[in-house]
């Protein structure tokens, strides 16, 4: 096509004006295509000189030099709507069509990474490469599937990297990081759509500062696709590749975790969501198994929304059933909890309150586990030292 530019460009701006209306329905971060916008999806398929690799190559040069096209302020900007568009188009092509234009979608993904793109369209190059994976989990071309793994740790970094965008260092000589005590925008995990869109205005496209909204909504769509995701594009040999990104994402996760304050529970859902799902596949354990238990022996650790627990105890099975030495570490713990009450100087109601808070993790480690996993540690726990930790309780 002469003008193919403009006229994807004409279809992402129709595609807006197409949405649906907003509904309390829709629960995920990439929003779903409303019917009318696939039929210009089936419109651009009708096409016969519109083949997968040339809507690929359009769509990149649209990306790079979109049209100017006058738009009321609260129009998406038109990338993000041309990602929209890909994104719904590349769900309903062919897997073979997909296939065939890979070395396209590399550049246009390998492309996408420089440009800095607002974040729900960098949402959405993730959604893409989640699909390409989903229809076709493996390259026969070694250097192909190479260059897969390497622009999938860079889409990772970068959504990894908006994910932390409401944290902070708190000290400039360390990377410690925690929550920003300024107020955030709530999310409640069912208009994740349409808080994305309200947040967009053209001065916030244009901004160099990540809006902290959409760091719920990035660490929300790693939890839905990141493990899975990295487990087709990693193969059982190369799984230890994966292992420094994992720890770059659990080093933007944790500090979620640790905040248990009322404004931050969204971000709270969202990161124990994605660590419960990481936590199911054992390569992973060493990017998350310290900072788990850390996480679990912290004093406020029950501080958690209702619908948290699951997860929680998803997280928990998996640490304590994968090796044979956690458990043992926790038993440890609660003996020795026991154990140092001789000691003169310790306050009898901290003591107290630090044996119920060792007996509430024991018991919560139990409940997670399958029906009778440690009865074999059963007579260790009726037995000394915690048959007097536990009755000295009430």
């Amino acid at each position: 096509m002469n003008h193919g530019v403009h006229f994807m460009a004409a279809i992402a701006f129709v595609w807006n004006e197409r949405r649906q209306n907003k509904t309390p329905s829709r629960t995920k971060v990439i929003p779903a295509a409303s019917e009318e916008q696939l039929l210009l999806v089936e419109l651009v398929r009708s096409i016969s000189v519109m083949r997968a690799e040339t809507v690929i190559q359009t769509v990149k040069e649209v990306l790079k030099q979109p049209p100017a096209i006058a738009k009321d302020k609260k129009h998406l900007s038109l990338e993000v709507c041309m990602l929209q568009f890909f994104y719904a188009y590349i769900q309903r092509i062919p897997v073979p069509n997909i296939v065939d234009s890979w070395t396209s979608l590399l550049v246009l993904l390998k492309d996408s990474i420089q440009l800095s793109l607002p974040a729900p369209g960098q949402f959405l190059i993730l959604g893409v490469l989640n699909e390409f994976i989903m229809k076709n989990p493996s390259l026969e071309n070694k250097k192909d599937q190479r260059d897969l793994q390497d622009v999938t740790h860079k889409i990772v970094d970068a959504i990894g990297a908006i994910a932390g965008s409401s944290l902070e260092q708190t000290t400039w000589l360390r990377r410690n990081l925690e929550v920003k005590p300024s107020p955030k925008i709530m999310v409640d995990g069912t208009n994740l759509e349409s808080d994305v869109e309200d947040m967009l205005s053209p001065a916030m496209e244009t901004s160099n500062i990540t809006p902290s909204v959409y760091s719920v909504h990035a660490l929300t769509l790693l939890s839905e696709v990141l493990a899975h995701l990295l487990d087709m594009v990693f193969y059982s040999d190369e799984k230890e590749r994966v292992i420094p990104l994992l720890v770059n994402i659990m080093h933007y996760v944790v500090p979620y975790l640790r905040n248990h304050s009322a404004h931050n529970a969204p971000s709270y859902r969202a990161c124990v969501q994605l660590l419960s799902s990481l936590s199911g596949y054992q390569y992973t354990r060493r990017a998350w198994k310290k900072e788990a238990f850390d996480l679990f022996m912290d004093p406020s650790f029950f501080q958690m929304d209702a619908s948290c627990v699951s997860h929680w105890r998803a997280i928990m099975d998996n640490l304590m059933t994968h090796d044979k030495t956690t458990f043992r570490d926790l038993m440890t713990r609660v003996a020795v909890a026991q154990s140092s009450s001789l000691n003169l100087f310790a306050n009898r109601d901290v003591e107290l309150e630090q044996r119920a808070m060792l007996l509430k993790r024991l018991a919560f480690a139990v409940l997670s586990s399958e029906s009778d996993q440690y009865q074999k540690y059963l007579p260790d726990i009726q037995g000394k030292p915690l048959k007097p930790f536990i009755f000295s309780l009430f």
